[in-house]
């Protein structure tokens, strides 16, 4: 009796995509950010961006300091009113510079034609973008809060050089503000990230961005009081914004739940950028 030759094992499934099958296994959610980062750290625009925000918010702040500090001192005023919001001048242009960072995360494989290997070695698209939505979260939280806190140093020494008296430093909520504008710049900068996303073109995601920062929030202000009072309210910028402030005006919310209002539209952003990411052809 002749002893039956084993039967060979079936062949493991070979991962596919949308462009065929695919070499290897599939990344891990590790491996992707581990790329995720690589391809961060070696984008030229990416240290060029951060520069120029680092240069807006320090290097313009500091300069408005010093000539408004100056012009009120030669004015014989006794005090700044509210120095804080002068130091922290540059913060809205540089968070023009953290959404146009977040938009070259993603546009910037597109113009390359870098997206297909990308999304050929990992099949699972929406673990592509949760990569590039932590590296990115990391990255702009840890440059946001580095410029803020250099931002705020050197803008009160400057202010601090004049006779001002300057009790707002002991204010409790500077530390908020200050922190805040990381934060801020972080979740604008997933606005952008969400943009670059949608669009998949770097001229028009940014266009997007300043529109969405500097023309629809005057757009509304010329509105019936009765209209953009509501919508200014909730307004993503306009409420996150209430993180970075010492006081809470009318027609506004607090600071938190105005941070909590832009944090829930990032979220709907991104949700619907990883629905079409994985829908669509990319």
């Amino acid at each position: 009796m002749t002893a039956t030759a084993p039967r060979p094992a079936p062949p493991s499934p070979v991962p596919t995509s949308s462009w065929g099958p695919v070499a290897g296994p599939v990344p891990t959610l590790a491996d992707t950010i581990r790329a995720e980062w690589a391809k961060l750290r070696t984008l030229r625009s990416a240290p060029v961006t951060l520069a120029v925000a680092a240069l807006l918010v320090v290097g313009l702040s500091a300069l408005i300091s010093f000539a408004v500090a100056q012009n009120h001192q030669r004015a014989g005023a006794d005090a700044l009113a509210h120095p804080l919001h002068i130091i922290q001048a540059g913060w809205e242009l540089g968070l023009l510079a953290f959404m146009v960072l977040g938009v070259l995360v993603v546009s910037n494989e597109y113009s390359s034609g870098l997206i297909s290997a990308t999304l050929m070695s990992t099949p699972k698209r929406a673990r592509v973008l949760a990569a590039k939505v932590i590296v990115f979260t990391l990255t702009a939280f840890v440059a946001g809060e580095v410029m803020s806190f250099a931002d705020f140093f050197i803008g009160h020494a400057i202010i601090a050089a004049y006779p001002f008296p300057d009790p707002w430093v002991t204010d409790p909520n500077v530390v908020r503000s200050v922190v805040g504008w990381g934060i801020v710049a972080t979740l604008g900068g997933l606005i952008g990230l969400g943009a670059g996303t949608l669009l998949r073109h770097t001229a028009g995601a940014i266009a997007s961005c300043v529109g969405f920062i500097f023309i629809l929030p005057g757009v509304l202000s010329a509105l019936p009081s009765s209209w953009s009072n509501p919508i200014e309210e909730y307004w993503p910028t306009n409420a996150g914004a209430r993180l970075t402030e010492l006081t809470q005006g009318p027609h506004t919310l607090t600071a938190w739940w105005g941070a909590g209002d832009l944090l829930a539209f990032v979220v709907v952003l991104l949700g619907v950028a990883g629905t079409l990411l994985v829908r669509r052809d990319s």
